[in-house]
């Protein structure tokens, strides 16, 4: 979100009121994306959001069908873009700038760095390049490769940039769904 909003719709549809607005919802920061991934914990209590220019995970309390307070749960996640949370309230972030999914517990403290970037062959990415959102299915995480250069769009070259202008094919990675020991 640009605007540093959360918007919620009824189950069946209908036209979208803003549910939270905060300035930590927001940035000034690159890449130039604010409020971006979300899910609940598992008891719906909290809604974790994905501040990728901040590099930040903003937690905003539930208050029966209310957003509550916003506060920072943790920080310096590379370009932190989408995320869920599993049933242990473990949060998983893509980090878009380093290329890597980070797993943070419930406390914030991360737990595990998953994934890698192994350069372009063939036009398609091979490993992670700008990991944009994932999605658990049994066993598996699916990873979505944005493969964005940033630079058509914010006139600053990030860390993939010359890599994502190599990609032809856009493609999906995965990944085990387990927490080293």
């Amino acid at each position: 979100s640009f605007r540093g909003v959360i918007w919620r719709t009824k189950p069946a549809g209908g036209d979208a009121v803003a549910w939270k607005s905060d300035p930590l919802l927001r940035t000034d920061g690159f890449p130039p994306f604010g409020a971006n991934g979300v899910d609940f914990n598992h008891d719906e209590s909290a809604l974790f959001v994905a501040n990728t220019g901040n590099d930040t995970v903003v937690r905003i309390a539930k208050v029966g069908d209310n957003a509550g307070d916003a506060t920072v749960f943790t920080n310096s996640i590379n370009g932190a873009d989408g995320l869920f949370v599993d049933r242990d309230d473990n949060v998983w972030v893509c980090a878009n700038q380093s290329d890597e999914i980070v797993v943070t517990d419930k406390t914030g403290k991360v737990v595990a760095k998953l994934g890698d970037f192994d350069g372009v062959r063939d036009g398609s990415p091979v490993g992670l390049l700008f990991p944009a959102s994932l999605v658990r299915r049994g066993e598996w995480i699916y990873i979505t490769n944005l493969s964005l250069d940033l630079r058509p769009i914010a006139g600053q070259q990030s860390v993939d940039s010359q890599w994502a202008a190599q990609v032809k094919t856009h493609t999906i990675s995965r990944i085990r769904f387990r927490i080293p020991e």
